[in-house]
């Protein structure tokens, strides 16, 4: 790429990183208010919550009320696979299929020229190769479609879960294939199109070989979620549960795996919440530090065809960038948590300060101390 090129690519890069800095703040603020408004509503709710001792007995004057609730739950419903014969006593059954298809990867050159290319393998479903950007890779209709099927009444004792209580009893197991049954229920002559491999059913039209697959080949596998020990948090309504407002209006409705008191249910809680606010807390300010290089980036281009200059430009002007990033985002962090906790707002701005103090001392130096070019 020229000189001239890569000046203009660097100017459309900068424009960019006009739309990435807002959308970063944009992005920092909301997650900071979501975090407060979900932190403030978990603290509530952690005052307000009253365990259920007996699952055997029912409490109506809990009726309405926040209660965690531990114990075995339960099901005397056997779901059944009809086509493949599969039958279990589970709270919930699944099968699931991969085939053996076209796959499309782009790839982008240093020029931001973009290619496709093309490989088999196995992929859960069916990808839609008519988005493909090169024809001829056409991949076939599946012979068979996944399924899933939930058992209609799961109890705890006395107590029925709705209907996202059981969806996040989740502690999936595969169930063990018996190729003899499936055969049986696929009935004759199924044998020269199905055989059992790795505790997974293999299909092919031509006779299934799983080391060495063809074009729209399927394997099949059967998961299950069996009776299991769970501890959840929710209102009481009746006999069953629904999901318990704050006075904030956060929702408070979870369901683990394992026996655990309503003081873990709720640190569980806590604790997701927090990683999801740091998660985003980084996407953020990498946006933020992406934003402010894309900013800078014409400088150091201009700069690029100076021998060592360039070079230290480029580190200098990117240290820049980042250093204005993070005091960006901790003026932002910190002005969501003053009203809340003013002494980490105090820190953060002070950090902030920090960094600007960086950045000066960064400009100073380089102004003072020019780097020394080869002869």
């Amino acid at each position: 790429m020229g000189f001239g090129s890569k000046i203009k690519a660097s100017f459309v890069a900068a424009f960019f990183g006009l739309f990435l800095i807002p959308g970063s703040l944009a992005l920092t603020t909301w997650n900071e208010y979501r975090t407060i408004h979900r932190s403030r509503g978990l603290a509530e709710a952690a005052g307000v919550v009253q365990s259920i001792g007996d699952p055997a007995v029912l409490l109506p004057e809990l009726n309405g009320k926040l209660v965690h609730l531990t114990g075995f739950a339960d099901t005397d419903e056997v779901l059944h696979d009809d086509v493949f014969g599969i039958r279990k006593r589970a709270i919930h059954l699944r099968r699931s299929i991969e085939m053996f298809q076209w796959l499309e990867e782009e790839h982008t050159n240093s020029e931001g020229h973009k290619s496709y290319t093309y490989h088999q393998n196995w992929h859960p479903d069916r990808v839609d190769s008519s988005s493909f950007k090169s024809r001829g890779h056409d991949n076939p209709a599946l012979h068979f479609q996944p399924a899933s099927y939930t058992a209609q009444e799961v109890f705890v004792g006395q107590y029925q879960l709705n209907a996202q209580l059981k969806q996040d009893v989740d502690d999936w197991q595969p169930i063990e294939i018996n190729q003899a049954a499936i055969l049986e229920t696929l009935g004759e002559g199924s044998e020269e199109n199905f055989m059992v491999h790795d505790n997974q059913l293999y299909w092919s039209p031509r006779g299934p070989a799983p080391d060495d697959p063809l074009l729209g080949d399927l394997r099949i596998a059967f998961r299950a979620v069996a009776p299991t020990d769970v501890a959840f948090v929710a209102k009481l309504s009746g006999s069953t549960f629904s999901e318990y407002q704050t006075s904030n209006g956060e929702s408070i409705q979870s369901l683990y795996i394992g026996r655990m008191s309503a003081e873990e249910v709720m640190q569980r809680l806590v604790t997701e919440n927090n990683i999801l606010a740091w998660l985003l807390r980084a996407a953020g300010l990498a946006l933020c530090i992406a934003g402010f290089s894309t900013l800078l980036r014409p400088i150091s281009v201009m700069l690029s065809w100076i021998p060592v200059l360039g070079e230290i430009t480029g580190f200098a002007l990117f240290l820049v960038g980042a250093l204005l990033a993070f005091a960006v985002f901790l003026v932002t962090v910190s002005i969501a948590w003053l009203a809340v906790r003013p002494l980490l707002a105090i820190i953060l701005l002070a950090l902030a300060v920090i960094s600007c103090v960086a950045i000066f001392q960064l400009r100073k130096t380089a102004i003072n101390e020019p780097p020394v070019l080869p002869r």
